[in-house]
């Protein structure tokens, strides 16, 4: 009888090791995902002030020919776009988790 007792415990304990290892790994994954969020909202602003400081300079001088400025100014375009789209992402999934 009491070596059940002692079975029953171990197999318990046991499983409330494997419960706090699975709320470990999930938490971990959910901590991860905040920061890379974080990561990317910030490289968004940044390249958004960067391609409106170029976009300004671009205004100011009236010569038709190719910059620096300008074509930094377009080539921006191939990280905003992404990083809008991921952005949009995650401010859509914060309003799901409220409602």
């Amino acid at each position: 009888m009491i070596s059940t007792v002692t079975t029953v415990s171990t197999v318990s304990t046991v499983s409330t090791v494997s419960t706090v290892a699975a709320v470990s790994t999930v938490t971990t994954a959910t901590s991860f995902a905040v920061e890379m969020g974080l990561l990317a909202t910030i490289i968004l602003i940044i390249m958004l002030i960067v391609k409106e400081l170029a976009g300004a300079s671009i205004a100011i001088s009236s010569a038709s020919e190719i910059t620096l400025q300008g074509a930094l100014d377009r080539a921006l375009n191939v990280g905003i776009i992404p990083l809008l789209i991921v952005f949009a992402c995650i401010v859509l999934e914060k309003v799901l988790s409220v409602l």
